[in-house]
């Protein structure tokens, strides 16, 4: 090195060598847990919907067979509601879960079990709670109302009025709040006579006509109750000679007037004073049998040798409106008014079938319904189970051994709808836009609504066999209630019963 001179020291530069990429490899036991925490998940939810679908096929078929007997298989209108839907929801479910969860299980039995068996216990329990509308409840009793007395009379009528019902006994009439079956007055028949005719309804709910007379004797005397108090508003004797029980046919309330009926003439009455409004005679060579009443009508039957008359009234004048013949009835035929308005009467002969029917404004037969099926019988205390509305006639017929519940078109005489029912049919009556119907269904008596323009029906619940006499019931919405009414009332069975 000379002087003067600097001797820059070389810098040899070391090359890292290249940086290779890490990859970090998850270990052994990370892979096993991710692997069975899906296994969990998806062995659950299939559990879960094994379990579902096989609650929901056990509670539908259940329902199917309870409520509608073997009528809803038929594709019939009787099925519960949402039955069908949940059917076949709860078959495909069933048809995709249920093998993959037994591959599953056989697969890996050891862990699998215990999982699957938490999640079918979830599905049957869930499927349980949401399946609940499938299965009409049974109806809790609110109240009974006390036996009656070894030997006492029968029910001869019964009358709602606004949120009461009133049942009439042979010889007393009791009114019963329908929310507590309190009693809320009671009236008895005067004289010691006995109740043999009762007005069939009440549609202005004010006041309901009583015929009476003497056990055994005649039916001549007409009392007028004030149904919101229970008091007599007046009493008369009826020149009229009919004798034992005369049902619904003797006395009635067509607008504001009490009719009256015998073999000579119609008599009409001021319903809340009883004084004499109107005599309407019956026409030469006839008698008048029955009458039924209705807003703006009163309809009268009058035998005439081998044939009848109907015969419309203004309940107000006791004008006649219109009178029509109806020829051509074999000695020992019977009739029976099932309806004032429209009017609709059922005739029939010795070796005939029976036949309904119905009449326009005009009195011109609009229909002839052959009705051999239809049972259209006067029930002491009940009246005919039909129902004439909204241009339908429906009763109960019971072809070929089945019940049903059927509706006749009163413009042409078709049928309009046919619900058959799971079993015998006990009661039937008209609660406005529907049908309240007791059936014989199992596990118990059901009560069902049926909708009058469409026969669709659902079983509201069932009632406690203990509460019902199959022999004559009906029942009657009053208030908030449903009330069982039974023809008698001794033990075991009561006279009333609200369900709710």
């Amino acid at each position: 090195m000379r002087d003067g001179e600097y001797i820059v020291p070389t810098t040899r530069r070391c090359y890292d060598p290249p940086v290779q990429p890490t990859v970090v490899t998850p270990n052994v036991a990370t892979r096993a847990g991710q692997f069975r925490a899906r296994q969990v998940v998806v062995v659950l939810v299939l559990a879960i919907l094994a379990g579902a679908a096989i609650m929901l096929q056990i509670r539908g078929w259940s329902a199917v067979e309870g409520q509608s007997g073997n009528a809803c298989a038929s594709g019939s209108a009787v099925c519960p509601h949402g039955v069908v839907p949940v059917l076949i929801v709860s078959f495909v479910a069933g048809l995709a879960a249920i093998p993959f969860l037994i591959w599953a299980v056989v697969r890996w039995p050891k862990f699998n079990i215990g999982v699957a068996a938490v999640g079918l216990a979830v599905g049957v329990f869930a499927a349980q709670a949401l399946s609940g509308g499938l299965h009409a409840a049974g109806l809790r009793v609110a109240w009974t109302a006390p036996y009656d007395a070894a030997g006492s009379p029968a029910t001869e009528g019964v009358w709602t009025a606004g949120s009461s019902l009133i049942r009439v006994r042979a010889d007393q009439v009791v009114s019963y709040q329908a929310a507590t079956g309190r009693p809320q007055w009671t009236l008895a028949v005067p004289g010691g006579d006995v109740a043999c005719a009762v007005s069939a309804g009440t549609f202005t709910a004010t006041v309901g006509l009583i015929g009476y007379g003497t056990a055994g004797g005649a039916c001549d005397q007409l009392l007028a109750v004030d149904l919101g108090t229970g008091q007599q508003l007046w009493s008369k004797r009826v020149p009229a000679g009919w004798k034992g029980d005369q049902g619904t046919g003797f006395a009635a309330v067509g607008g504001d007037t009490a009719v009256a009926v015998t073999a000579g003439a119609v008599l009409g009455y001021d319903q809340r004073t009883g004084a004499p409004r109107w005599t309407a005679l019956t026409p030469p060579g006839c008698s008048d049998q029955t009458l039924a009443g209705a807003q703006q009508a009163v309809v009268v039957l009058a035998a005439c040798g081998r044939s009848f008359d109907v015969i419309d009234l203004d309940p107000a004048s006791g004008k006649q409106l219109w009178r029509t013949p109806v020829p051509g009835q074999a000695p020992g035929y019977h009739f029976a008014i099932l309806s004032a308005d429209p009017a609709v009467v059922a005739d029939s002969s010795p070796g005939q079938p029976e036949q309904v029917l119905a009449f326009g404004p005009t009195g011109h037969p609009s229909a002839a319904i052959a009705a051999g099926d239809l049972d259209t019988s006067s029930y002491r205390g009940f009246g005919p189970q039909v129902a004439v509305s909204g241009g339908l006639l429906v009763g109960v017929t019971r072809s070929s051994g089945h019940s049903g519940v059927v509706a006749y078109r009163l413009s042409d005489g078709g049928r309009q709808w046919l619900v058959p029912m799971p079993d015998d049919v006990l009661s039937l009556r008209q609660d406005g836009g529907q049908l309240l119907v007791i059936d014989q269904s199992r596990p118990s008596l059901a009560l069902d609504a049926i909708s009058l323009p469409t026969g669709s029906l659902h079983t509201i619940g069932y009632l406690p066999a203990s509460i019902v006499n199959p022999g004559g019931v009906s029942v009657y919405l009053a208030g908030a209630r449903y009330v069982v009414v039974n023809l008698s009332g001794r033990a075991p069975v009561p006279p009333a019963a609200a369900v709710g």
